[in-house]
């Protein structure tokens, strides 16, 4: 849950997950309400542009499913505010919401935040960000605090259809640690990269050195838990 005030008006938010959300949304609910006065149209086109900032850009598991909604709901009591705040507002409120949800994974212990930046368009830094969030080494390596940047590097290789990416041109960091860059690891200390993966929210940086844009993502690391709670049951 989240509220947030913009001008008189105040937007609040609640959301569920958390599991097989991928490639949009997929099996979480969102409500977010307001008491600000904005044209039904004007709201939708906010909205969209919020989810695809932050419920559009986090998974679990890689695994797809229906029954998604985000609903933006607004009775106008508090009057008129100014739209750009308010935009700005619904973005900080539904990516407090996806990051919770991400947090909230099926048996996740840790938040992984990654952004690719250097990337030649939007749609390849988010193709890439999320092969990194969703390779199952990247995750199980952060729930291990191994600071294995070749899983990473593997995941950005994934992407094998985007011509352009060369290991040459990328740098990976793992919190404020590059640990490889110019095509090859870069010098670093291992027991203290280790120690930051111990956090409750670990970020991964890669930068393709291709062009200016960039995306961020969000998702969990697999552990134990994440079998437990699926082998023991049938729905």
């Amino acid at each position: 849950y989240i509220s947030c005030p913009v001008g008189k008006a105040i937007v609040a938010g609640i959301a569920k997950g958390a599991g097989m959300i991928e490639p949009n949304m997929a099996t979480m609910l969102s409500y977010i309400l307001t008491d600000a006065q904005i044209p039904s149209p004007t709201l939708r086109t906010m909205l969209v542009s919020s989810v695809n900032k932050s419920f559009n850009m986090i998974s679990i598991d890689t695994d797809t499913s229906t029954s998604d909604t985000v609903v933006l709901m607004a009775n106008g009591l508090a009057g008129p505010v100014d739209l750009d705040r308010f935009q700005a507002t619904l973005d900080e409120v539904c990516i407090f919401l996806a990051k919770e949800i991400a947090r909230d994974g099926e048996g996740a212990t840790k938040l992984i935040e990654v952004t690719v930046t250097g990337a030649e368009s939007f749609a390849q830094a988010r193709k890439v960000a999320k092969s990194i969030v969703n390779s199952p080494l990247v995750k199980t390596a952060v729930y291990g605090c191994d600071p294995n940047w070749g899983r990473i590097i593997m995941a950005i290789g994934k992407c094998h259809d985007e011509k352009g990416i060369v290991p040459e041109k990328v740098t990976v960091a793992i919190g404020d640690t590059v640990v490889f860059q110019h095509g090859e690891p870069a010098a670093f200390s291992l027991d203290a990269v280790s120690r930051y993966l111990a956090n409750p929210e670990v970020v991964i940086r890669a930068d393709l050195g291709l062009g200016r844009e960039e995306a961020t993502v969000w998702g969990c690391d697999l552990t134990e838990g994440y079998i437990k709670e699926n082998a023991y049951y049938t729905t």
